[in-house]
């Protein structure tokens, strides 16, 4: 019998810009939509990627840095560690040499659909979530940024007494022609069916907290409709950032 899975995907870029500087890989091809209605795919391969990228607003060109990271993506047949090597070296060799110091995040899951496993990889705070068939959340990746760095290394635990100035990304992968000696997060997982992996930008989770993420997913049965929820949540605050969301039901 022939497996296939679910990839939904939804774009929006920040509050007045002409440009998104985020950049999506849905398994078949990359977006980069200021708007993108939610979509589903069907998709059938035993084994294939997804992922998301969040140019990093203050380096030279974030916008092209995600893009190419996610174009790059989008020719590999498989993740590891040493993959963040290669997206740094296309992106030095893409941008190096006029945006010099472009740079980008990333999340990236290749699902191997008959295993049932899932290879996560990320750099920076772009985050993947796995949800339970019953509605459980659970944080899969951690963040790479100087709060997580700071809370890390200090007792109190607690992110809400530090000031938001400390919510800049500790490692991202940037076109400067240097070897890649920041942090990575690799980790393999079993999932079930019914699971779904949810791969997104900070423009999601920095807009909306946990709380109410889980309650628009809750609040609704059909991924469109979440992720159509998410958008909508987003454009109502006064300020919001890019955000690039992409799920896989198994």
């Amino acid at each position: 019998m022939e497996k296939f899975c679910k990839i939904s995907f939804c774009q929006l870029a920040g509050k007045n810009k002409r440009r998104n500087q985020d950049a999506l890989f849905n398994g078949e091809s990359v977006f980069q939509y200021v708007f993108k209605k939610p979509e589903t795919r069907i998709e059938t391969r035993e084994q294939f990627i997804i992922g998301v990228a969040d140019g990093v607003h203050n380096s030279t060109a974030p916008a092209k840095a995600s893009k190419v990271v996610m174009e790059t993506l989008q020719n590999l047949k498989a993740l590891n560690k040493e993959t963040v090597i290669y997206l740094q070296d296309k992106l030095s060799e893409s941008l190096a040499d006029n945006y010099f110091g472009s740079a980008t995040t990333f999340v990236a899951t290749e699902i191997n659909q008959l295993e049932r496993k899932a290879k996560i990889l990320s750099v920076g705070d772009s985050r993947a979530y796995l949800i339970s068939q019953n509605g459980e959340w659970k944080q899969i990746t951690e963040d790479h940024s100087i709060l997580s760095d700071i809370i890390e290394l200090s007792k109190d635990k607690n992110p809400n007494n530090y000031a938001s100035i400390y919510g800049g990304v500790s490692s991202c992968l940037v076109a400067d022609n240097s070897e890649f000696k920041e942090k990575i997060f690799f980790q393999e997982i079993t999932l079930q069916e019914g699971d779904t992996l949810l791969l997104c930008t900070d423009g999601l989770t920095d807009s909306i907290d946990s709380g109410n993420i889980k309650q628009v997913w809750d609040r609704y049965d059909n991924i469109l409709e979440r992720l159509s929820g998410y958008q909508k949540l987003v454009k109502n605050l006064m300020f919001y950032d890019d955000m690039s969301v992409t799920s896989v039901k198994i």
